[in-house]
């Protein structure tokens, strides 16, 4: 069979964070994907690393690289590096707190535009790498019943997960890394990316994003009940 470049690459920022990771693992291993689709996690100073941890994932296509910024927050730097070494023409680029369904990895993978912007929902990712999305899944894990009335029907943009060409990232300079040097989240990284690609579309260089289907994310709650996620003051 004749070698196939990659089409498109996938990359999370992510640290430590590992069971999470693992759940993340197990999901695209259920998804039986085109062999042209690289997963990268990019580990910015996990203790232990990820790479270590996860050792025969019996994954395919899936690559841990670490940073080597022990900074407290560089999430802009790893995802510059995430789409330095990617091998894809279309980068897909989303946080480790985002899951992305099948459905939504195949329309990316079959974009041919410049930008694709995505709606998000709340869900979460069990151990078993599925996405639950129903009511009493997410209270359980610490939706309040009023945030649910008021947001778990919400769809709504978020700059976080999009697809675009490797190529037009690289024009409008990826994520500025200067703001690796505040130290603390949020640097609105994500909010600068998003107002200089506008620019470029004004200037005739690509065209507006266009807007695909629903990914989800773990809503947003006062604890974290599963200790999924890493502490962001790397304390």
């Amino acid at each position: 069979m004749p070698f196939k470049p990659i089409h498109l690459s996938i990359i999370v920022p992510v640290l430590n964070s590992h069971r999470l990771v693992k759940r993340h693992i197990r999901h695209f291993r259920g998804m039986k994907l085109p062999n042209d689709i690289e997963i990268i996690f990019i580990d910015d100073g996990s203790d232990p690393p990820l790479r270590d941890y996860f050792k025969g994932h019996r994954l395919k296509n899936f690559y841990i690289y670490p940073t080597g910024d022990k900074r407290p927050w560089t999430q802009p730097c790893a995802k510059n590096l995430g789409v330095k070494i990617s091998e894809g023409e279309y980068i897909f680029i989303t946080d480790i707190d985002h899951i992305l369904p099948k459905e939504i990895i195949m329309q990316a993978y079959e974009f041919r535009g410049d930008k694709m912007a995505f709606s998000r929902n709340f869900g979460v990712l069990s151990n078993n790498g599925k996405i639950y999305s129903d009511k009493k899944s997410l209270l359980k894990y610490g939706l309040t019943p009023r945030r649910y009335r008021h947001r778990e029907n919400r769809n709504y943009r978020h700059t976080n997960t999009f697809v675009m060409k490797k190529s037009i990232f690289k024009e409008i300079g990826g994520y500025k890394e200067r703001l690796c040097n505040k130290g603390k989240h949020p640097t609105h990284d994500d909010s600068h990316l998003y107002r200089q690609y506008g620019r470029h579309c004004s200037d005739g260089n690509c065209l507006p994003a266009e807007q695909g289907g629903i990914t989800y994310v773990f809503p947003a709650v006062s604890r974290d009940p599963k200790k999924l996620f890493h502490n962001l003051s790397r304390k």
